[in-house]
């Protein structure tokens, strides 16, 4: 398919419709990257160092935080 750009003219007035609100906030985007950043570490730490490292990680992380 291809895009025609002369199917449908801009909104009258020259004005777009305002963007739709953020779905996250500041405090749920960082924990989400956390989870992330954590995966990405078990991801590549995993083969390497077994699943009993990877349980004593993640107890230690649950004791500190």
């Amino acid at each position: 398919m291809f895009y025609d750009s002369n199917a449908w003219p801009p909104a009258p007035g020259g004005f777009d419709p305002p963007p739709p609100p953020r779905r996250l906030d500041a405090a749920q985007e960082r924990t989400l990257m956390r989870i992330v950043g954590v995966m990405l570490v078990v991801l590549f730490l995993g083969p390497f160092a077994g699943s009993s490292v990877v349980d004593a990680v993640v107890a230690l992380v649950r004791v500190l935080g």
